[in-house]
């Protein structure tokens, strides 16, 4: 708990640096992700939850700019049962992080076009089947522990709604694998994309963001 304390000074002292210079602006942003686990067996962007935070940028170019954000997240993986056809499976993995995205954005007039990369540190995890926690079903000695740190690449498209609310639409995918599989061989585990094996977050999210104040024209 410690380490994540001082990851979140590290993001706050990298915004206020960021607010510190000319041509900045700053807010906050509150959307919904809608997220899978690459790995799980299970297809989907099912899981829905919250993101939540600040952003601080600067303008760099006269149409590039640079943003930072801190911001609370929830990710994870979703499969409820279809009894109709036969598919009693009811699975779930719930991830919370905080996470850290330094994004270079590109405007075209009131389109922008936004890619970078993200720190995130897991805050907490749980494993559901059938409704029951994992560590309770099967003992906490034969799970897999999920990863504290995580590594993503961020790319998104957004609209200017005015000159200061904005909405994006952002695809975010984990760079390391956020759970490694004892020597490989855990069924639920499958190479993606050439891959090492294992799971990755893979996500869908949306949100709104308010520039509370710039001081560029």
């Amino acid at each position: 708990m410690q380490n994540k304390f001082y990851i979140i000074l590290f993001g706050l002292f990298l915004l206020i640096s960021i607010v510190n210079g000319q041509d900045f602006y700053a807010g906050p942003l509150l959307g919904a992700s809608f997220s899978q686990v690459d790995g799980d067996t299970y297809a989907g962007f099912n899981k829905v939850g919250i993101k939540l935070g600040g952003f601080v940028g600067r303008q760099i170019w006269d149409d590039w700019e640079v943003q930072m954000e801190i911001m609370y997240v929830q990710k994870g993986s979703r499969h409820a049962p279809d009894i109709e056809n036969g598919d009693y499976a009811d699975y779930e993995i719930r991830l919370e992080y905080i996470e850290i995205p330094l994004l270079l954005r590109y405007n075209y007039k009131r389109v922008f076009f936004e890619g970078g990369l993200s720190y995130g540190s897991l805050l907490s995890s749980a494993e559901y089947d059938m409704g029951e926690n994992f560590e309770d079903l099967y003992g906490s000695e034969n799970i897999v522990p999920f990863q504290s740190n995580e590594f993503a690449t961020h790319f998104g498209i957004g609209y200017c709604v005015t000159e200061r609310l904005k909405v994006n639409m952002r695809f975010s995918y984990s760079i390391n694998r956020i759970r490694i599989p004892f020597d490989g061989e855990i069924k639920v585990y499958e190479p993606h994309w050439g891959r090492k094996t294992g799971q990755y977050n893979d996500v869908i999210s949306v949100a709104l963001s308010y520039n509370l104040f710039q001081n560029y024209k």
